[in-house]
């Protein structure tokens, strides 16, 4: 049985299941299928509380997000289930207002089951609203300032043998608007009708060879030496596309102050401590 008949078929005769909907990539014709690929469900009920996931068989591991997080999912629950044939769904149940409120415009999307045939019609098309948004002057001047101030931070945490905050502080303060900048890069390449997909994992798709070089070793880690030069090559990929950027738009780039950064932090990683 394959997973759509069992999804389906699980809930013909559950008179509380109004509905199923079928987002995401396995929605989208322009993402190449893999079998990695998730079902992306919801299924619509007249009430939340009466759905029994013991339904689903031969689930392996489960996680209720919605449990940890009530907050996030207010008024409906979020399994995300791994089987044994490592098919994996990722379901949502929900009423038809709420569904209607908060995942509605989620397109693409295709509807399996619609019992009550009231269900809006879909639009299989990417949603315009997950396109790369072109940034303002202010937004392009603030990314670049933040950049620049949280590399010190990097290099203090380095310098202190602060594991944990030197880290955070790369791949959270910085390496956030090294991504807006490589996204804004993209988007402008690509006339803002493009999206990089969730967390980014499309950028790969839309970077020169030698950019996404310069990306992959912006993660390195595993020696200090490693630590110190990642944050050279994401100054090095800032600079690259976000002078282009900045060219292209007629924004100001502040290039003096990427300089005497790039100054302290190689003073920085060959001064002593103390």
């Amino acid at each position: 049985m394959d997973k759509y008949t069992q999804i389906i078929d699980l809930i013909k005769n559950d008179e509380n299941i109004r509905g199923v909907v079928l987002y995401g990539s396995r929605a989208n014709k322009n993402v190449k299928p893999d079998k990695f690929q998730d079902y992306d469900i919801y299924y619509i009920v007249n009430d939340v509380d009466k759905f029994d996931i013991t339904t689903f068989r031969n689930v392996k591991i489960m996680f209720i997000p919605s449990d940890n997080y009530p907050e996030i999912f207010e008024r409906e629950k979020c399994y995300l289930m791994l089987f044994d044939d490592d098919s994996r769904i990722d379901l949502v149940v929900c009423t038809k207002e709420d569904f209607l409120v908060k995942h509605a415009n989620e397109i693409p999307m295709k509807y399996l089951i619609d019992k009550d045939d009231n269900l809006p019609g879909t639009d299989l098309r990417i949603n315009e609203d997950c396109f790369i948004k072109p940034m303002t002057e202010k937004e392009f001047s603030g990314t670049c300032s933040e950049f620049i101030w949280e590399l010190q931070n990097v290099a203090k945490g380095l310098k202190r043998d602060e594991l944990s905050y030197a880290m955070f502080i790369r791949d959270i303060g910085v390496r956030d608007m090294l991504n807006k900048i490589i996204d804004q890069h993209i988007g402008m390449m690509n006339n803002f009708e493009v999206t990089v997909g969730t967390l980014g994992k499309y950028r790969k798709k839309y970077l020169m060879e030698n950019q996404y070089d310069l990306y992959q070793k912006t993660y390195l880690s595993n020696t200090t030496e490693d630590k110190w030069e990642s944050i050279f090559y994401m100054v090095e990929l800032f600079e690259e596309l976000g002078s282009e950027i900045a060219n292209k738009n007629y924004y100001h780039y502040p290039k003096s102050e990427i300089e005497y950064m790039k100054n302290y932090l190689n003073r920085t990683k060959k001064e002593n401590l103390l």
